[in-house]
C-alpha cells in the first residue's frame, strides 16, 4: 500500500516536470531559431539599402556562413542557405508577411520578410524535431532515476516504521482471536506505541468485564432454572388432574412446551449465544399463519392477511418473533367468540417494521383498569 502511494506522489510530479522540460525545449529552439532569422535579416537590411539591384552571388559572400537551418529567398527566385521549404509560414514571408508556425514534418519556421526596390527577400530559419527535443531525453531519465531513488528510499523508510508496529499489532490480534474463542484469562502485553499501549489496556479490563459478567450470568441462570422448574411442576400436577381428557392432554402438551422454550432459553444462553440477533417477520407472519388458519376454519373464523412483499428484518430472533405471534393470535381465539374475524397485517412504517393483530369483538368492558 505504500509503496503504491509513493509511486503515485512520485509519478504526479514526475510527469509534469518531464511535460516542462519538453516545453522548455521546444520554447528554447524558437527563440534561438528566432534570434537567427532577426540576425540574418538585419545585417541583409544593412546590405542591400540604397541598392538598385540585387546580386544573390555578393550578398552570399558578404553574408558569410549562414547559420544551419537559415535560408534566403531572392524576389528572381534564387535563394541562399537551407532552402527547399515551401511551407505556409515560409510562403506568406514570400509575400511580405511576417509568419511562424509547424510544418508536415513538425519543423518549426519562422520568417522574416526584407522589403527591397526590387522585391521581397524572405528570411527563413527552422528549429528542426531533434532541435526541439534536445537534451529532453537526459533531463527525462535524470527525472525517472530521482523518482525511482525517492521510492525506493519511502519503501526501506516504511518496512522500517512498519517493523515497529507489527509486531504489538499482531501480539493484540493474537490476543483478540483467544478471547473471541473463550479464552477470558489470557491478556495483551503493554508493549509498542502509547496508542497500542493503550489499545491493550483496554482490552485487558475488556476480558476483565467479560470473565465477570459471564460468571454472574452463570450464578442468574443457576437460580433462575430452580425457580422455574417448581411451579412448572406444580402446574403439570394441576394439569394431570383436569378431568377432562382433551383439556389434560392440551394443557400438558402447554407445559411441555413451555418447559421446552425454558430448556432451550437456558441452553442457548450457556451456549454463549448472541443476545441480539435480527428476523425476518413478514417471513415468521407467512410461515406462521397456515398454522393459525386451521384452527381458524374449524372456529369458523375469517383471517385476513396483509403481508409486505420481501423480508422486514428487525432486531428479534424468528423464534421470539414466532412466540409473539403465537401469544397475539392465541389471545384473539382466548378472548373472542367463535366465528369473530381477525387481521394480521405487517408493514413498514417511517423505517421500520410494524405488526398490527386486531379483531372484530366487542372490545375490553368499559371501566375495566388496564394500567
Amino acid at each position: 500500500m505504500a509503496l503504491a502511494v509513493t509511486s503515485l506522489v512520485v509519478i504526479a510530479f514526475t510527469i509534469p516536470l518531464m511535460l516542462v522540460v519538453r516545453r522548455q525545449a521546444i520554447e528554447r529552439a524558437q527563440v534561438n531559431a528566432e534570434r537567427e532569422a532577426q540576425n540574418v535579416s538585419g545585417l541583409l537590411a544593412l546590405l542591400i539599402s540604397g541598392s538598385e539591384t540585387l546580386d544573390p552571388a555578393s550578398i552570399d559572400a558578404s553574408l558569410g556562413q549562414l547559420p544551419p537551418g537559415v535560408a534566403v529567398y531572392f524576389p528572381s527566385g534564387e535563394s541562399i542557405g537551407d532552402t527547399g521549404s515551401n511551407s505556409t509560414a515560409s510562403l506568406s514571408t514570400r509575400r511580405g508577411v511576417p509568419a511562424s508556425g509547424f510544418d508536415i514534418d513538425g519543423d518549426w519556421e519562422v520568417g522574416i520578410p526584407v522589403s527591397t526596390r526590387s522585391g521581397i527577400v524572405a528570411v527563413i530559419s527552422t528549429a528542426t524535431v531533434a532541435e526541439q527535443s534536445s537534451g529532453v531525453a537526459v533531463a527525462s531519465l535524470v527525472l525517472a532515476a530521482l523518482g525511482l531513488l525517492i521510492v525506493a528510499i519511502a519503501v526501506l523508510v516504511t518496512m522500517r516504521l512498519l517493523r515497529e508496529l507489527i509486531q504489538p499489532v499482531d501480539e493484540l490480534a493474537r490476543v483478540a482471536e483467544r478471547l473471541g474463542e473463550g479464552d477470558l484469562k489470557t491478556r495483551a502485553t503493554l508493549d509498542g506505541p502509547p496508542e497500542l499501549a493503550a489499545v491493550a489496556t483496554a482490552l485487558n479490563g475488556l476480558a476483565a468485564r467479560l470473565s465477570g459478567l459471564i460468571e454472574a450470568e452463570r450464578e442468574s441462570l443457576a437460580d433462575l432454572s430452580h425457580r422455574l422448574r417448581t411451579p412448572l411442576t406444580s402446574l403439570r400436577l394441576q394439569a394431570e388432574r383436569v378431568p377432562s381428557d382433551d383439556d389434560r392432554i392440551a394443557l400438558t402438551q402447554a407445559v411441555d412446551r413451555m418447559e421446552s422454550a425454558v430448556d432451550g432459553l437456558i441452553h442457548d444462553v450457556r451456549q454463549g449465544r448472541k443476545a441480539s440477533t435480527t428476523g425476518d417477520l413478514a417471513g415468521v407472519v407467512r410461515r406462521r399463519l397456515p398454522f393459525w388458519q386451521v384452527l381458524a376454519q374449524e372456529q369458523k373464523r375469517q383471517i385476513v392477511h396483509s403481508i409486505a412483499s420481501g423480508p422486514s428484518i428487525v432486531n428479534a430472533s424468528e423464534e421470539d418473533l414466532a412466540t409473539l405471534l403465537d401469544l397475539l393470535l392465541g389471545n384473539v381465539f382466548s378472548h373472542t367468540d367463535s366465528g369473530v374475524a381477525m387481521a394480521v397485517d405487517v408493514r413498514s412504517q417511517n423505517g421500520h417494521a410494524v405488526l398490527t393483530v386486531g379483531d372484530a369483538g366487542p372490545g375490553f368492558s368499559p371501566g375495566l383498569d388496564l394500567t
